[in-house]
């Protein structure tokens, strides 16, 4: 059994002209052995490995030197963020994303995140059967999409996804479940993940975006077991 966790960074024009959904997923065997690497990391960031808000990660925080890393150096943080990004590309991690591009979709009442959550689960969905096994979802918490989440996976697992090339769900079980991240190692994986992926689309030719996307490049977490970029073009979407 696999369980995959993912988190998302929101449409917000002019600053992010997209909506993502990204997610890291581990043989349930191997969660421990995961959540055991960061802790690692936590220890040698906060001298904690105690899973607390004080000892978070978030991508955003660490390349941006916020939050539980305002006032520590930027070489420190890079390599926080590079001890992060080993682990997220061990073999046992598979890594996947959703990419949706609002501007190119026309006439939908569709919202844009409900389309990328709806590619989230055909693409877990397929990696579950590919690795020939059933899998969990694990989102963190965000009260808006909790109700509708787990509506939708349900609609998905009943009637397969709903658009005029639809597939049918078969290796998801259970509903989907959610976790503040500062409960969850996973869930901070995921976020880490999605940050640096959506990151890398910007332009990071100078200044400390230039370390930060240099450390990304470096990593091998770009090389993805699933990816939905959508559309590339404008399209209309029912």
């Amino acid at each position: 059994m696999h369980l995959l966790y993912y988190d998302e960074v929101k449409y917000d024009p002019p600053t992010q002209p997209c909506f993502w959904l990204g997610a890291v997923c581990v043989d349930a065997a191997d969660v421990p052995l995961v959540e055991d690497a960061v802790n690692d990391v936590s220890e040698y960031a906060f001298g904690s490995r105690l899973l607390a808000k004080e000892t978070e990660f978030h991508g955003k925080e660490i390349s941006g030197g916020r939050g539980n890393f305002k006032g520590r150096e930027f070489t420190d943080r890079l390599e926080i963020l590079s001890r992060l990004l080993a682990i997220i590309e061990y073999e046992k991690v598979k890594r996947l994303y959703i990419r949706i591009i609002p501007k190119n979709i026309t006439h939908s009442p569709t919202p844009p995140e409900e389309i990328a959550f709806m590619y989230l689960i055909e693409q877990a969905d397929s990696l579950f059967k590919s690795l020939d096994s059933v899998g969990m979802l694990f989102g963190d918490y965000d009260e808006p999409f909790v109700g509708p989440s787990v509506a939708s996976l349900s609609r998905y697992r009943a009637g397969g996804t709903h658009w005029n090339r639809g597939r049918n769900i078969e290796n998801i079980i259970d509903t989907v479940h959610f976790a503040r991240s500062h409960h969850s190692r996973m869930i901070q994986l995921a976020d880490v993940f999605l940050f640096c992926m959506q990151f890398m689309q910007q332009d990071n030719t100078k200044g400390w975006r230039k370390g930060v996307a240099d450390v990304i490049s470096a990593s091998g977490i770009q090389t993805c077991a699933r990816v939905r970029v959508w559309p590339s073009e404008p399209q209309w979407y029912r």
